[in-house]
C-alpha cells in the first residue's frame, strides 16, 4: 500500500535524515556497500555532518561541501551514520567528475518518501 498521508511521509522522511547524519563522496561506485572515499589533501577530505531541511511532501534535503585532494575523480556519493566507520546508509552513482588540483565539490542529498 502506498502512503497517502503527507504527515506520515514527512515523519518517515525526517526519520531517514536523523539516521543519515554524515555525507560522503566516493572514487568507486557505491552499491550494497559504500564506495571508496578519497584520502589526503590540504585541507584533508573528511565526511561532513548533515543538517536536513524539514520534511515537505515527503522530501528531505541536505547539502555539504567536501575538500578533495588533487587527482581525485568522484563517481558516487553516500550517507553514513558516523564521521568515521559506522554504518553505510545509502548511496548512488554520480556523473564522473575529475579534480586535477585540490578543490571542493558540493553535493545535495535528497530523500523522497513515497
Amino acid at each position: 500500500m502506498a502512503i497517502a498521508a503527507t504527515f506520515t511521509k514527512n515523519a518517515l522522511a525526517t526519520k531517514y535524515g536523523q539516521l543519515a547524519t554524515h555525507g560522503a563522496v566516493y572514487t568507486t561506485a557505491p552499491g550494497a556497500t559504500a564506495g571508496t572515499e578519497p584520502t589526503g589533501g590540504t585541507p584533508a577530505y573528511a565526511r561532513k555532518a548533515l543538517t536536513w531541511a524539514a520534511g515537505a511532501t515527503g522530501v528531505v534535503t541536505a547539502s555539504a561541501t567536501f575538500d578533495l585532494p588533487a587527482g581525485t575523480t568522484i563517481v558516487g556519493s553516500g550517507l553514513h551514520d558516523a564521521l568515521t566507520a559506522g554504518n553505510f546508509i545509502d548511496g548512488k552513482t554520480e556523473t564522473s567528475v575529475s579534480f586535477p588540483t585540490q578543490d571542493t565539490v558540493t553535493v545535495t542529498f535528497n530523500y523522497t518518501q513515497s
